[in-house]
């Protein structure tokens, strides 16, 4: 098997290779079980978002309300948050059918099985996924609690 220069075939210890074998039925599972609801978040969320109008809404008097830009970027942000976490799963799935779960897929490092209890769909070890994290924050954010003296003001 050839391999690119810098790049080792993942290594794990043979005793937490046996701890993860014999955890990966319950591991497969529970990943299975995120998978679906996760599906069925994303289905709820694309059925909701193409037929929302502006009489979608209505207030505790019945009235039409017209949905507001906060929670129009909530819902997206809801959106996106449930297809990442589906993209994720799916990964983890991957590694599992091709023998690499629990092993980074960026740098090959083992990752810890308490890790991967906790977090099943975790594809990262720890040192890979702090800069992931911050490359994924937005660079701004658009959801702020009002300072007070916009509250003091707005209440006058």
């Amino acid at each position: 098997m050839v391999r690119s220069a810098g790049v080792s075939a993942p290594t794990i210890p043979a005793g937490r290779a046996d701890d993860l074998a014999s955890r990966l039925p319950v591991l497969r599972a529970a990943l299975e079980r995120q998978r679906d609801f996760r599906r069925e978040q994303v289905t709820q969320v694309d059925l909701h978002q193409p037929t929302r109008t502006p009489s979608a809404t209505k207030d505790a008097a019945g009235r039409a309300q017209e949905p507001t830009p906060a929670l129009c970027e909530i819902e997206a942000l809801v959106a996106a948050g449930a297809r990442r976490a589906l993209t994720d799963i799916e990964l983890a799935l991957a590694q599992m059918r091709t023998g690499r779960y629990g092993c980074c897929r960026r740098c090959g490092t083992g990752i810890p099985l308490a890790v991967l209890e906790a977090i099943p769909k975790t594809t990262l070890c720890l040192a890979c996924q702090q800069p992931a994290e911050h490359n994924a924050l937005p660079a701004h954010t658009a959801l702020r609690a009002p300072r007070r003296a916009e509250r003091s003001s707005a209440a006058r």
